[in-house]
């Protein structure tokens, strides 16, 4: 390790530590195991706006009312959410967006799914209707399932009953994930006013202090004794092989094993945190993805024609 920056030994020597403790869960043949392959996916450029058509093109395109049949249906609300809700309001009072009872909305010549009613209730364990492998597009339409509540924060959940759920999303580089059981870095010990050139309120900032046992880390800590399960969250920007292509999942159920304090990347003090996948649920994501790929192997293989023998 002779040449290594002071950086670099830490995250090895964390990262072996890490290895260690989710070795002595004592999961059977998870150590070891191959990692499922990671299917890279095309993402859609970012920043690209749309040219809207000049009202008087709409006119003359618009002269015959269309069905609605023939009216294109927008799951992303395109712009509807993110206007106020005042606004919203003002234009079904107006007439310029029609309220449906059958849980759509119209403007002009399109159609909008209405949102979902947010789920307000804090609780531990599965959340009505929401399978293992549920897939999210957004942060919010995640918050707003119930599944993982926090729009921006990793953990959720009070210093008195523990935590509710935790959404992995990049991550510190010494955590490690098996799937069926990780490592996870508590919150805190940044500073989130940014700096003169940067003057944002950065969640990815660089460890400047040690963390304390409080807020969220308090509420992990106390799962570790009164044995409730936390809904884990992975989202794309994970540095893992067991991360979506996109969006947010869901994964299911997991306890937390064991914290610990650990000198962090930066020589501060980190909470570290040991997750293990609760037994009797729905099968993990990348499991379900891998039988489905090898029925359809099968299927193929299945629905060859043999040579016929000369």
């Amino acid at each position: 390790m002779s040449g290594l920056s002071t950086y670099e030994k830490q995250r090895l020597k964390n990262i072996e530590y890490n290895k260690s403790v989710l070795r002595s869960l004592e999961i059977p043949g998870l150590i070891g195991s191959p990692v499922p392959p990671r299917r890279v996916v095309a993402k859609k450029p970012r920043g690209i706006k749309r040219k809207r058509n000049n009202d008087k093109n709409n006119n003359n395109n618009n002269e015959n009312t269309k069905s609605l049949s023939n009216l294109t249906i927008d799951r992303k609300f395109n712009g509807y959410m993110t206007r106020s809700k005042r606004s919203r309001l003002a234009d079904i009072e107006n007439g310029n967006i029609e309220d449906l009872e059958d849980g759509t909305l119209i403007e002009k010549d399109r159609i909008y799914e209405k949102p979902k009613p947010r789920y307000s209730e804090n609780c531990f364990g599965q959340i009505p209707d929401i399978p293992v492998g549920t897939v999210w597009h957004s942060r919010m339409d995640c918050s707003r399932s119930g599944v993982h509540r926090a729009s921006v924060a990793g953990i959720h959940g009070n210093e008195r009953e523990g935590c509710y759920s935790i959404a992995l999303s990049g991550g510190y580089e010494d955590d490690v994930d098996y799937g069926e059981c990780f490592t996870y870095t508590g919150e805190g010990g940044r500073d989130l006013k940014g700096t003169k050139a940067n003057p944002k309120n950065l969640r990815t900032a660089e460890q400047s202090k040690n963390q304390v046992l409080k807020k969220g880390n308090l509420a992990l800590s106390r799962n570790t004794t009164n044995g409730r399960p936390v809904r884990v969250v992975r989202g794309f920007k994970l540095n893992s092989p067991y991360a979506p292509d996109e969006g947010y999942r869901y994964d299911g159920l997991y306890t937390v094993e064991k914290y610990w304090e650990a000198v962090g990347l930066r020589g501060f003090m980190v909470y570290k945190f040991a997750f293990k996948r609760c037994p009797d649920q729905a099968p993990p994501p990348w499991l379900a993805e891998s039988q489905e790929c090898s029925t359809d192997v099968d299927e193929i293989h299945s629905n060859e024609v043999p040579e016929s023998s000369t």
